[in-house]
């Protein structure tokens, strides 16, 4: 029996190193997708996105996602949401953002607004002041735009759905024509998508892949309705919209990925 016992120990401590480790190799997924070229010449945009940072639980260094990132040639960086939960590890997060200006992607960073960001309380004004005084957009509810290649990008950004701080028509109010790039921390908010908000590609995260994945673990929290339906991680069309979900760098509740690993994408969108 004793035997036993101490095999299954050294098997959940195996386990548990193995998922450990994986907090600290990040993937680079490439996704690519062909956009109608509505608005004159044919053009190509390269876009990093970076999801659920979690400061609390980040194992990869700020030098190492930046390295990734500048030899991802990006054009436009966006940060699709939970950054941090607790005030004291600010300090932690602005070594991530500084080593992000570093690579001065051309058309800027841009961020919105995840759950575990709206734990910091009314701090989270706090924190939108530093970010803006990085020359880092904070999109709240809002909509801005940039062109390229004689294309305009809409760059569309909802806040946390989860919480329940999205407003989708004060998002897309006033919005011109063109390619529209939503960013929206919680994937679920397409479901609440009308025919007339235009989507081009919708950025999430939140899910974070499963993380330590369990069959039928999704079951047990409330993450909304997509993972119901095994909708959790990558690339899906959902009421005839795409949605990308990123499995995230960073990991929430423990330091562990099992079946999943932190992600960094890279988006290339071309005209047809």
């Amino acid at each position: 029996m004793l035997t036993v016992l101490l095999l299954i120990a050294v098997l959940i401590s195996a386990v548990l190193g193995y998922a450990h480790w994986n907090t600290f190799r990040p993937v680079v997924r490439e996704v690519e997708m062909t956009m109608d070229a509505r608005l004159g010449d044919r053009g190509e945009l390269r876009i990093v996105q970076l999801s659920d940072l979690h400061m609390e639980r980040q194992s990869i260094k700020p030098e190492l996602m930046a390295k990734i990132i500048a030899d991802s040639n990006a054009d436009l960086i966006v940060m699709t949401g939970d950054y941090l939960d607790n005030y004291d590890n600010l300090d932690k997060f602005m070594l991530y953002l500084d080593e992000l200006k570093k690579v001065e992607p051309q058309h800027g960073i841009w961020l919105v607004w995840g759950n575990h960001d709206h734990y910091l309380g009314e701090r989270i004004e706090e924190l939108a002041e530093l970010i803006t005084a990085k020359g880092i957009r904070v999109l709240a509810n809002e909509w801005d735009c940039i062109e390229f290649d004689n294309q305009r990008l809409n760059i569309i950004g909802i806040d946390d759905f989860c919480l329940g701080k999205s407003d989708i028509a004060r998002s897309f109010d006033g919005v011109q024509d063109g390619w529209n790039l939503v960013l929206s921390h919680d994937p679920n908010i397409v479901l609440h998508l009308e025919e007339h908000h235009k989507v081009d590609l919708l950025l999430s995260g939140h899910l974070h892949g499963g993380q330590f994945k369990v069959p039928g673990a999704f079951k047990l929290f409330p993450m909304g309705e997509l993972p119901k339906h095994n909708v959790v991680s990558g690339l899906h069309i959902v009421n005839g919209k795409n949605v990308y979900i990123s499995d995230g760098m960073g990991q929430a509740a423990f330091n562990l990925r099992l079946g999943t690993r932190p992600e960094i994408t890279v988006h290339t969108l071309r005209a047809a």
